[in-house]
Order: C-alpha cells, then structure tokens, then sequence
C-alpha cells in the first residue's frame, strides 16, 4: 500500500465536505468526525503536503484499496447539461481524473493532464477523462471554458455522488484510477500525471 503523504495542515475526507453541504441531518456525525480527523492529523503534519482546500477542507489521494472490483455505474453530466451513464464510456482503457474547480493540487495537474491526453490522442485503446465533483456548477463551466481542455469532461451527479464515492473509497481528491475496457478497476490509486511513472503505468495497463 503507498503510504499517503503527510500533509502541512489539517485535512477532511471529501464524503463529510459533501454531508456538511448536502446533508444537513448528518450535521452532528460530521462534526465528531471532523473532531476524529483533528487527532490524526497531528502526526501528518510533519512532512512533505500536497493536498487542496476550500474553506480549511484539504484533499490528496488514497492508497488503493479497491483494485480488481468493477467501477460501479453513475449518472455523469457533459458541460452542455445533457447526461450520460458512467458505463457508457467503457470499451476502452480509461484514465479517471477525480478533480474540483477548488482544489488547488487538482488544478495542478491540469497541465500535465494536457501533455498526458496529447501523448494518448492517437492511441485507440486509451481515454483520458476528467470526472468533477464540483458541487457548484457554473464554477466548473467557467472552468473548463477557459481552460478548453481537449479530453473529455464531466460532473458526477450530486444525487448518486455519495454512493459512488463509498464505493470506490474515494474520500480525497486529486484521485486517479485505471478501468479496464469491461469497467474493472486495474490501479484504484494510479500516479499522477505529473508523476513521470504515469506514462508507463497507463501503457501497462494496456499491455505496450
């Protein structure tokens, strides 16, 4: 398991920013967690961070821990408002982007996204996709039209966000996984595209 790095300052699971915003009745179970969380952090504090904050919530990737299971459907929406399911892109190996307009670390890696989706651009067994959970979606537009990225783009549906996340054990973003062609999870934690293993690690999976 890759050890998560440790971070500079406190940070909050990604599912309790979306109950704080979404869920009011759980209001109270945040809090304690948030209060669980304030306890482990002092021992990530101490090294190396590279992790985004809204408002004091901070965000960097899991280990994996979901390999080998199959990505579970989702209703995904394109910038133009219309809607897709998540399955629906399967058929090729996909690299997932899990990204917030909020999240500086996530913006970070747009750059190397773009050189990433280039090098991938006439390869026809790979996609590159960037998947959203922007809550606020006029920021995410405004986002991505004046980055005009050329992979694909998409927001999860904040009605099925919370049953997804729990699935994959996605609680911190940036947040890269592999998918196999029938929708199987190859790497729950891939490298980052700013990571100089991440070429190699998508064109293993691809079997170059």
């Amino acid at each position: 398991m890759r050890k998560t790095p440790k971070i500079s300052y406190l940070y909050l699971p990604l599912h309790i920013y979306l109950d704080l915003k979404h869920n009011i009745k759980m209001k109270i179970r945040s809090i304690v967690t948030v209060l669980m969380l304030a306890a482990v952090a002092f021992t990530a504090c101490q090294s190396k961070g590279n992790n985004a904050t809204e408002n004091g919530v901070a965000a960097d990737s899991l280990s994996a821990t979901v390999s080998d299971s199959t990505l579970p459907n989702v209703t995904l929406e394109r910038p133009d408002g219309t809607k897709l399911e998540l399955s629906s892109l399967f058929g090729k190996t996909m690299f997932l982007d899990f990204w917030a307009t909020w999240c500086p670390p996530c913006c970070a890696e747009i750059p190397y996204l773009e050189t990433l989706a280039k090098q991938f651009a006439d390869n026809p067994d790979v996609r590159i996709i960037s998947i959203s959970v922007d809550q606020d979606r006029d920021a995410w537009v405004k986002k991505i039209t004046e980055d005009k990225p050329s992979w694909e783009q998409y927001r999860i549906s904040i009605d099925d966000a919370d049953a997804f996340f729990s699935a994959i054990e996605l609680e911190t973003i940036p947040r890269f996984i592999i998918v196999s062609p029938d929708g199987s999870i190859i790497n729950a934690d891939a490298p980052r595209p700013s990571d100089d293993i991440c070429v190699s690690t998508i064109q293993k999976a691809i079997g170059q």
